[in-house]
């Protein structure tokens, strides 16, 4: 049912409780040299980096202990070791918010995780709250129910009738929106194991 994310980018967009984390979980299981930017702690059993620095102070700004923390992980870890096939970074509306400059390591990745051989994924609430460079050059976007306005009217701005289909889905369900930006609703997903509680 997903993709093939083998060295692709790609977008994970939903409210809190909405099924984000177990989307993730099920595209994390398909790559074992995978990383997950871990800010809640919340991926037990996966590979994962765990934050220090959860608050992001001044978005844009490579001195932000949180920035420059997420710059060193994914220089040193994910870029430097040629380990890492699959990177995804957790609650980026925080990292990367509209309107600002991205840091350069997600704008490294962002520009050349194919060349790298590396599939690279963020993980955002809104569409609105995200730099757009992660949303409109990613190959694949994962959207659960987004009821507000302002999201609507970016998704439609993206596809025509996305906005409206992304407003509609019933809880748990989910959009995929390929590369050429046609989308497919898809029900929610099977879980195949007890939720994992934070450690």
């Amino acid at each position: 049912m997903l993709p093939d994310l083998k060295n692709k980018r790609f977008t994970i967009l939903g409210l809190q409780g909405s099924g984000k984390s177990e989307l993730s979980r099920q595209i994390l299981k398909t790559e074992p040299a995978h990383l997950v930017y871990d800010v809640h702690h919340e991926y037990v059993g996966m590979n994962r980096y765990l934050v220090e620095h959860k608050q992001v102070a001044n978005p844009g700004k490579s001195s932000d202990p949180a920035i420059a923390e997420l710059n060193r992980v994914v220089s040193q870890i994910v870029l430097n070791t040629g380990k890492i096939r699959l990177f995804l970074a957790d609650e980026m509306n925080r990292y990367c918010p509209s309107k600002y400059p991205l840091p350069a390591s997600i704008l490294r990745l962002n520009d050349d995780s194919r060349h790298e051989k590396i599939a690279f994924g963020v993980i955002a609430r809104r569409a609105v709250q995200l730099n757009t460079d992660l949303l409109e050059l990613a190959h694949y976007i994962f959207i659960f129910r987004l009821p507000g306005k302002n999201d609507r009217q970016y998704l439609e701005g993206m596809a025509e009738g996305l906005g409206d289909a992304v407003r509609e889905l019933t809880d748990f369900s989910f959009m995929i929106v390929s590369p050429d930006r046609s989308y497919t609703v898809h029900p929610p997903l099977e879980i195949t194991e007890p939720f994992m509680t934070r450690s």
